[in-house]
């Protein structure tokens, strides 16, 4: 059975790492030749197979040109249909034009819409999308000219999005992602519209390629570059005035030149991604602080009695080697509950209007406050800060986590959150490692505090958590503010301690994110409620200021405030065993280190860890206790075998048929893999034992099963002589629904691996169930590539087509069929799923065979 690598997705890349992580998507069902169209001689062969489309592709139903008529679309729909001009449509009231084609939309979550348009000439073929409420009157429109459009649609109403043709003709890709999507820009990210953050690859003829030229040949600038070959790049205004649609007809609607950009903006993501010349091409995602302020008050810490902080400040109340990064707005430099704990930091925010200090990045970390006004700002960072370490025993304010402790304050949250790239760069300076400002702390942070959380995977931010991690600092981040279980960014990512928030009575907080990537939970207070009856919010109490310039202490609430909890509490395990690593507090936390049977977290909800507190609250006197028995803490380099899995989880969706990990040794020692087990029938393991690394397939037997969602556990045991011997991964899997998506007529195409030629080619479509086998070819080696031509143009793959491809070349036998090849279409056009041609030096377009 053969299987493909499975495209790239959000969740999958912020908890997993992507280096290790093989996803495969095997056959559903063996599948027959048919639809050949050459001639076949004793010295050519075939290939055959079949092609996997998701359920949540389809084609436009026609007619669908008025409100009762329109076509219903669910969350995550990839639709592609034609429209023109000339079309019979729905006229808006108020309004003279047509509207071609109609969708409904009803969902309880917000959703991005894009469209993409395929017509090459866009000044003769252009289309807009416009937003309708629910008696058919524009509430809102992307009137952009370029190929793609862009929106965002509230959630909670029922809504019709048209597709417009204001002139001309074209074929077209609409797309929905909702916040919970495996998408390039789920609709809870929000990002900087016209700046995208690029890596460019070092590697081969590509070396002497000039970024700068590579990026001026698409028309965009380079606004600053990063170490490791990262630039960030803005999209200019385009001379044209393209961003202002003030043609006649046009709705020209507030807003419109920033829906504009955001559409450029994904237009440029999409070409970008196809170079050959680039690594990755990513939003400049804004991440916002995880707080829910309240009014000023001042009250005891109950937060600190909840994880029992008194009779771990018995054992030890912290030390000033310890360093404390906290990312976030800046801190108050002459709080006098913080004064003596500040070192040098530094201020990373790049944009003068988000910066709010009149400058750009500068040795001053100093809080402005994030008002423009100067009326209601919310001070952050010098909130964080107070939580993990204020000056305590000191007879004034309040008493921070950790009494003795350097805290670095570095500036990246600015008005409005803070930007990726900005964020990226305040890490590595953390971490002691190069970055945009040009210099690095006397000494590398210990810990890093990330109160902030943002939809939207960035690749960039994962690689300076995992440079950070590497050089031995903690990382510890806000689950978020939203009760959601979409994953959040940088939280999820793999190597950083989730946090989530609980209330006064250990508690879930009804604003705290869950979910599997949550690690542990800490107080992060209920500013709406006084459960201990002491006249005060239960919120947590710490430090803060006005923008008039006083020096205060306010109750917040949110998971941010819990993540400080957390890297104060982190602080002071270092203090008590300063050589604990980022996979000693991991194993800790967890309670499978090796070296210790104490637990450091109480749990709390179901029995084990759990998606509401992880593996539970943080308790501070047994987690002093555990850190002083970990002998050394693992600072060294390991000697022994340490076993390690590729991923926690697997989820099959319904047209999924086998997903696989890796097994790995993280130590020096050879590791045996003992056994390798599962609890379900319906769950089958293609290896069950055997050396270290270990690529393991888990295929699905649905058979006989009612449809519904299953859940099962995977055990992986070992002979590890460091860490825990034994790993679990979760699984996940649905049955029933729809199976099979429909994107049209697909060209597959066998492709000579030099030259990229094609050689051969089949057709097939979802009346076919995407079967195919290709005409005859010589034998040898070849690329298999499959895709739409939905403009006609004679090349599939264009950036609005479906396209796929088989990851390894397939080997074609003189007088015989190479059966069994599967591999997954996906949009070249959506922000979902990633990009899926893995194996293609370049991702076309392709000419097929006329």
């Amino acid at each position: 059975m053969s299987t493909i690598s499975a495209l790239g997705s959000w969740p999958a890349r912020s908890i997993l790492t992507p280096a290790i992580l093989l996803l495969s998507l095997a056959l559903l069902a063996g599948c027959g030749g048919g639809g050949g169209d050459g001639e076949e001689t004793a010295s050519a062969g075939t290939a055959s197979g079949h092609l996997i489309v998701p359920p949540n592709y389809g084609r436009e139903d026609e007619p669908n040109e008025t409100l009762s008529a329109a076509q219903e679309l669910a969350a995550s729909a990839v639709i592609s249909g034609t429209v023109s001009a000339a079309d019979p449509g729905f006229t808006p009231p108020g309004q003279s034009f047509t509207i071609g084609d109609l969708y409904r939309i009803q969902t309880s979550e917000p959703l991005n819409a894009s469209l993409t348009i395929a017509a090459d000439d866009l000044d003769l073929n252009d289309l807009d999308l416009i937003l309708l409420n629910s008696l058919g009157v524009v509430i809102d429109s992307s009137e952009g000219y370029t190929s793609t459009e862009f929106m965002e649609i509230p959630a909670g109403a029922l809504f019709y999005l048209g597709v417009r043709a204001f002139k001309g003709a074209s074929a077209y890709v609409l797309s929905l992602t909702s916040s919970t999507d495996t998408a390039l820009i789920p609709a809870a990210a929000r990002f900087v519209p016209g700046e995208i953050l690029v890596k460019w690859r070092p590697e081969g003829k590509l070396a002497a390629a000039r970024p700068m030229g590579i990026a001026a040949a698409r028309g965009l600038e380079t606004e600053a570059s990063f170490p490791e070959g990262v630039d960030l790049l803005k999209i200019p205004a385009p001379a044209d005035g393209r961003l202002r649609p003030q043609a006649a007809g046009k709705l020209s609607l507030p807003g419109s030149e920033v829906r504009a950009l955001q559409a450029l903006t994904l237009e440029h993501l999409r070409r970008l991604a196809g170079d050959p010349a680039v690594t990755y091409a990513e939003p400049n995602f804004l991440r916002r602080s995880a707080r829910v302020p309240n009014d000023p008050s001042f009250d005891l810490q109950w937060h600190y009695r909840l994880m029992n902080l008194p009779q771990a400040w018995d054992m030890a109340t912290g030390t000033n080697e310890v360093t404390v990064a906290i990312i976030d707005t800046g801190v108050l430099l002459g709080h006098p509950d913080l004064g003596s704990r500040l070192i040098q930091g530094f201020d990373f925010i790049r944009d003068l209007q988000s910066a709010n200090d009149g400058d750009g990045p500068d040795s001053d970390p100093d809080d402005p406050g994030d008002d423009p006004r100067g009326q209601s700002s919310s001070f952050h960072g010098t909130h964080v800060a107070g939580t993990a370490g204020a000056v305590t025993h000191n007879a004034v304010g309040v008493a921070g986590v950790t009494w003795q402790t350097r805290l670095m304050p570095l500036r990246a949250l600015g008005v409005d959150g803070g930007a990726d790239a900005d964020i990226a760069q305040a890490i590595r300076y953390a971490a002691g490692l190069p970055n945009s400002s040009g210099t690095v702390p006397a000494e590398r942070a210990d810990l890093i505090n990330m109160s902030f959380a943002g939809s939207g995977y960035s690749q960039t931010l994962e690689d300076a958590v995992r440079s950070a991690r590497n050089q031995g600092v903690i990382l510890v981040a806000a689950a978020g503010n939203s009760n959601s279980s979409a994953f959040q960014s940088p939280a999820s990512l793999t190597g950083v301690v989730a946090v989530s928030a609980v209330d006064l009575n250990s508690q879930k907080a009804a604003y705290s994110n869950f979910g599997p990537y949550i690690d542990v939970a800490a107080p992060g207070g209920n500013t709406g409620a006084d459960l201990n009856g002491d006249g005060y919010a239960d919120g947590v109490l710490s430090t803060m200021g006005t923008d008039q310039g006083e020096y205060i202490y306010r109750f917040y609430q949110g998971t941010s405030m819990a993540c400080a909890h957390m890297s104060g509490m982190a602080a002071l395990m270092l203090a008590v065993n300063p050589n604990l690593t980022p996979a000693d507090l991991d194993n800790l936390i967890s309670g499978t280190h090796p070296d210790t049977t104490t637990r450091i977290t109480r749990d709390l909800g179901e029995p084990g860890k759990d998606d509401l507190y992880g593996h539970g609250i943080i308790d501070a006197a047994q987690a002093l206790i555990a850190a002083q028995e970990v002998p050394g803490g693992g600072a060294t380099l390991p000697t022994g075998s340490i076993l390690q899995v590729s991923t926690p989880s697997l989820h099959f969706d319904n047209f999924i048929g086998a997903l696989s990990f890796e097994v790995t040794n993280a130590g020096i020692e050879t590791l045996e893999v003992t056994s390798i087990t599962d609890d379900a029938p319906w769950l089958i393991l293609s290896r069950t034992s055997g050396t270290a690394p270990l690529t393991v397939s888990a295929a699905i037997d649905r058979t006989g099963l009612s449809q519904g969602s299953y859940t099962a556990t995977i055990q992986v045991d070992s002979d590890a002589t460091e860490g825990s011997t034994r790993a679990l991964i979760q699984v996940e899997m649905e049955v029933g629904g729809k199976t099979m998506g429909d994107v049209g007529q697909v060209f597959i195409l066998l492709l000579e691996r030099g030259s990229l030629e094609a050689v051969a080619q089949a057709e097939s479509d979802a009346g076919r169930s995407y079967v195919f086998e290709t005409a005859a070819a010589e034998p040898g080696s070849y690329l298999v590539i499959a895709g739409t031509d939905r403009d006609d143009d004679g090349f599939i793959c264009d950036i609005e087509d479906a396209c796929g491809s088989l990851p390894e070349p397939v080997t074609i036998r003189a007088g015989q069929d190479t059966p069994g090849i599967a591999f997954v279409l996906g949009e070249l056009a959506s922000p979902q799923g990633g990009w899926p041609m893995q194996a293609v030096p370049e991702r076309g377009p392709f000419p097929r065979l006329r």
